[in-house]
């Protein structure tokens, strides 16, 4: 079993960045983002493990804390696993995130999350682990399931990232449930920067249809904001999490996931003060 997770000030405040690893990110990373700034790098059967991997592993030798995601479906077994902490460490790569991942069928042995974070445990990793998390529903399990699924992979994970988040109030709701459920793990609200339709389909068309493309075509009350003339506008959500934040330190919430679709400078510009 890992030790408890750290309290959310040990994680800092700052927000954390999204990136998906096309042509040219590492360099758009270092023209918008501040110096050292926390970057993820996403996992997609359409890119590739390898683009995740060489992306991290250029934003890391840069400075920047680079967070490679690796997708479990998309590795075959416990010596893969070994060889890439290996050489992410090497580019001084010291955080991953660890999903289950859009593959329909999994690559070897990993079929879920958490299948890859108990090898990671059990290899003796001493990475930083983030883990996903749904606080309004989970797209395959009942809530009470996802509960405790999250309650299991607590015990080998550091923090957890939620989906896409439109409203503080289901969020903020959802955490007070999980420490009422004993889940200590701090929380980074998942939160799309502003974006244009234009470029979210641009983008959305490179990587593949998976469930974030679904979404767009979906009745989630959120994307039809975030897709609506008027654009969506994180600010008044940022600036309300951040309030409870402060007035309730117990639900250790940290600083943003910030979904960028690749617009560093709107992701930037939307986190700038907050």
């Amino acid at each position: 079993m890992a030790p408890p997770p750290p309290v959310a000030g040990a994680l800092g405040p700052e927000p954390q960045y999204e990136v998906i690893p096309l042509r040219g990110i590492a360099r758009e990373v270092a023209a918008q983002l501040p110096p050292g700034a926390r970057v993820t790098v996403t996992a997609s059967p359409a890119q590739g493990l390898p683009a995740t991997i060489e992306t991290a592993c250029e934003l890391a030798e840069q400075g920047f804390r680079a967070i490679p995601h690796l997708a479990a479906r998309m590795l075959h077994g416990r010596s893969e696993v070994e060889e890439l902490l290996e050489r992410l460490a090497e580019a001084g790569v010291a955080e991953i995130f660890v999903i289950a991942g859009d593959a329909s069928l999994p690559a070897g042995d990993f079929p879920g999350a958490l299948e890859l974070l108990e090898t990671l445990s059990s290899a003796g990793s001493a990475m930083t682990v983030g883990v996903g998390a749904h606080p309004e529903g989970h797209p395959h399990l009942a809530d009470a399931e996802a509960t405790r699924l999250l309650q299991v992979k607590a015990e080998h994970a550091t923090y957890a990232v939620t989906q896409m988040c439109f409203a503080a109030a289901p969020l903020l709701e959802w955490t007070r449930q999980l420490r009422d459920a004993d889940i200590t793990l701090p929380v980074r609200p998942g939160i799309a920067a502003a974006v244009g339709t234009a470029r979210l389909l641009r983008i959305g068309a490179r990587i593949g249809v998976g469930r974030s493309l679904r979404l767009l075509g979906g009745e989630d009350p959120g994307m039809r904001r975030l897709l609506s003339p008027g654009r969506w506008e994180p600010g008044p959500l940022l600036d309300e999490l951040g309030t409870a934040a402060a007035e309730e330190p117990g639900l250790a919430l940290l600083g943003p996931h910030v979904y960028t679709f690749n617009d560093l400078r709107a992701a930037r510009e939307a986190t700038a003060h907050r």
